[in-house]
C-alpha cells in the first residue's frame, strides 16, 4: 500500500462535497442538538466533515477483480548493460510496476539478456502493445505475456 498526498484535482473535487455537507449540517444539526450551537460553528463542522468525507470518497477506488490480477511480462533481447531500474522506468509510463527481475547465469552471474516485469493485467496489455519492437539500449525488445514456468519433472 502506498500513500499519495491529495493532488490539486482531488482537492477541487472535495470542495463541492464539503459545501453540501456544511449546508446540511447548518440546517439538520440543530434538529438533533440538545444545546444551542452557533450557526458559524455548525457551518464549520459541516466543512470539516465534508473535507474528511470527501477525502475518503475521492481516495477510495474500487477495481474489478480482473483488473487487479498481476500479469508477468517477458522482456527479451535486452542489452547486457540494461539495469532493473532502467527497465522499471521504461514500463512505469504504462502503469505501476510491481516487480522487475533480470535473469543472470548461475555460474558466471552475467546477464542472460532477458527478464520479467510484473504489472496489473490491463496495464500490462497496454505496455506489451506499446513496447514490443521498440528500441531500448540499442536493441529491439521482444515483449509479450510470460509463459507459465515449466516444472523440472
Amino acid at each position: 500500500m502506498k500513500f499519495e498526498f491529495p493532488t490539486l484535482k482531488t482537492m477541487i473535487q472535495i470542495i463541492p462535497i464539503s459545501l453540501i455537507l456544511a449546508v446540511v449540517a447548518y440546517f439538520v444539526f440543530p434538529l438533533f442538538a440538545f444545546e444551542q450551537v452557533s450557526a458559524q460553528r455548525l457551518f464549520t463542522y459541516g466543512i470539516l466533515a465534508g473535507a474528511l468525507l470527501g477525502m475518503l470518497l475521492i481516495s477510495t477506488r474500487i477495481y474489478p477483480a480482473s483488473s487487479t490480477k498481476i500479469e508477468s511480462i517477458f522482456v527479451g533481447n535486452l542489452a547486457f548493460k540494461a539495469s532493473p531500474n532502467a527497465l522499471r522506468k521504461l514500463f512505469e509510463d504504462y502503469g505501476d510496476v510491481h516487480a522487475v527481475r533480470l535473469m543472470t547465469d548461475r555460474a558466471t552471474r552475467r546477464p542472460r539478456g532477458f527478464g520479467f516485469v510484473e504489472m496489473k493485467r490491463k496495464e500490462a496489455k497496454n505496455a506489451i502493445k506499446a513496447l514490443d519492437g521498440t528500441e531500448f539500449y540499442g536493441r529491439e525488445l521482444k515483449v509479450n505475456v510470460a509463459n507459465e514456468r515449466k516444472s523440472d519433472d
